[in-house]
């Protein structure tokens, strides 16, 4: 089969390393031809994976809507170019930008992540409105399947969208996700991996590490709020590449997600494949965290019951220790070569339904 796996994207963070690890095991599989097409942006994210054709379709972002508008026009061109020139079997497009300039096509699947998924409810700004909204939902239309990440996020989606949606969760590398022997563990950290935006509950997160001086407050990754993680009891660590957030995984005490909303948390599964005590929020992570087993569960944008979860985990080893035995056992039911096959199924329904329309 050969399958074309679209991503456009302006930076590498939880859905991009997705899409590496999807495209890494299709092209395990027997018979599979793989063709990877990205922009330039995140290109050399990509360049190690084997076995696999990759296309650098150019750069999307110059910092000018004029220039963005031109852009996207030669980009949507490459992409097309790319799909025609290897008669591809199946088109995959991963987020919102893939979805928004991916060109309408049979056998075309579309991915939704989180806030991709619920701007088709809600859009986020009029420019989203009337400028991405209806090219989406015209390619939407058009698709034969839409495979969402977590079932939350498809409860009010339109019926002509539910209809066609299948949820394939998110999965984590068990031989790299996992607890290290050689790495002593810190002590009084709590760490935060993942983008620095709203959404992911930065601002609570600030606001809890000013009230608990006694904890040192690790935040990795990078995005606009930034400027926030600045308090004498917090780190910002930056990007960091997936062996040093292992690493980072195995020194904190216990991992915090406050994201006010996920299609699924996949950091927090990772965190728990190191064999980590997980606070997170309800959206997304209770697709895999059963509370007070396996993980913690708080209400989303309520500092009161992050910092509670915290002190109560760090001042609990008894309870934090029964929380990591059972995180990472829950994590060894999500290996990435399990989230292949069912993507793999759903592409084979897709060309059967298309050979039957022929």
């Amino acid at each position: 089969m050969k399958i074309g796996l679209v991503l456009v994207s302006e930076g590498f963070a939880g859905a991009e390393r997705s899409v590496y690890k999807i495209t890494e095991e299709l092209s395990k599989i027997k018979d599979n031809q793989v063709y990877l097409i990205i922009n330039d942006e995140i290109f050399l994210q990509y360049n190690d994976l084997k076995n696999t054709n990759i296309f650098n379709i150019g750069i999307i972002n110059k910092g000018n809507t004029l220039l963005n508008l031109i852009n996207f026009y030669r980009v949507k061109k490459n992409i097309k170019k790319i799909v025609d020139g290897n008669n591809l079997d199946i088109i995959n497009s991963h987020m919102d930008l893939s979805n928004f300039l991916c060109p309408k096509m049979l056998n075309h699947i579309n991915v939704f992540c989180g806030t991709d998924l619920r701007y088709l409810i809600k859009p986020p700004s009029s420019k989203y409105r009337f400028g991405f909204l209806p090219i989406i939902k015209k390619n939407l239309n058009k698709s034969i399947r839409i495979i969402s990440k977590g079932k939350d996020q498809i409860k009010n989606l339109p019926k002509k969208y539910k209809k066609k949606t299948v949820v394939i969760h998110n999965g984590v590398d068990l031989e790299v996700f996992k607890p290290l022997n050689k790495i002593k563990q810190k002590k009084n950290v709590i760490l935060f991996a993942g983008r620095f935006i709203d959404i992911k509950g930065i601002q609570e997160i600030v606001n809890v590490a000013k009230q608990l001086s006694q904890y040192e407050f690790w935040f990795a990754g990078q995005g606009p709020l930034a400027d926030l993680i600045n308090l004498p009891n917090t780190k910002n660590l930056g990007f960091k590449t997936t062996e040093e957030l292992v690493k980072l995984y195995n020194q904190a005490n216990i991992c915090i997600f406050p994201s006010h909303r996920e299609s699924f948390g996949l950091v927090g599964l990772e965190a728990m494949a190191c064999g980590k005590a997980v606070i997170a929020t309800p959206l997304g992570f209770s697709e895999y965290i059963e509370n007070g087993k396996d993980g913690i569960i708080i209400p989303a944008k309520d500092e009161k019951s992050l910092k509670d979860a915290i002190v109560d985990l760090m001042t609990n080893e008894k309870k934090r220790k029964m929380l990591e035995k059972n995180a990472r056992k829950k994590a060894l039911k999500y290996s990435w070569d399990n989230v292949a096959k069912q993507y793999m199924r759903v592409f084979k329904e897709v060309l059967r339904e298309s050979e039957k329309k022929k």
